[in-house]
């Protein structure tokens, strides 16, 4: 099996243990889950069919192979990398990891992309990131003096920009570099 598969196979067990175990709301819960469902979801990849059923865990499933999808998409990635390289990150929860806020669609602007890291920090010029706190420019893309950073709860609450270098599916939040601005 090629390493790009093993993506598509840690959101499938992620997706299916909560839906085995049933340990968290009841409301997520899908009450017409069999093991069948399993090889339906290995096949919405490629078909686009899944199941009819709205429970929260095939939905979450569906938006995370459309999101994956979109990427390939817009940067030629095949959607098994995407998927590969954001299961690779993930340390969480599957739920929570997969959002809107930590993979923006790549059209709204709010990503930006790049073939390698060196494209990305030539891009930089000074490397100087505007703190969408307080506004001062730090010499850090994720930590500001004010004590603010592009990662938590609040992060940098849509005024940063979701860095996405090609090269190795490699993602990450920044503030706003001021190379950047205007």
């Amino acid at each position: 099996m090629a390493d790009t598969n093993k993506g598509l196979e840690s959101l499938i067990e992620a997706t299916a243990v909560g839906l085995r175990e049933k340990t968290d709301f009841p409301g997520r819960w899908c009450k017409h889950f069999t093991e069948d469902c399993i090889n339906k979801m290995k096949q919405y990849g490629e078909s686009g069919n899944l199941c009819d059923h709205k429970c929260e865990y095939c939905e979450k499933f569906k938006w995370v192979i459309d999101r994956a999808k979109h990427y390939a998409e817009q940067t030629g990635v095949p959607f098994s990398e995407v998927l590969a390289g954001w299961e690779r990150d993930r340390s969480y929860w599957f739920m929570n990891y997969y959002q809107d806020c930590n993979q923006p669609k790549i059209k709204d602007g709010r990503v930006r992309v790049f073939d390698t890291k060196d494209m990305f920090y030539e891009s930089l010029g000074k490397k100087t990131f505007r703190c969408p706190s307080c506004g001062s420019e730090s010499n850090n893309a994720y930590e500001c003096t004010c004590g603010w950073t592009s990662y938590g709860l609040f992060g940098t609450m849509g005024k940063g920009v979701t860095v996405l270098i090609k090269d190795g599916m490699i993602m990450s939040h920044i503030f706003m570099p001021v190379a950047w601005e205007g």
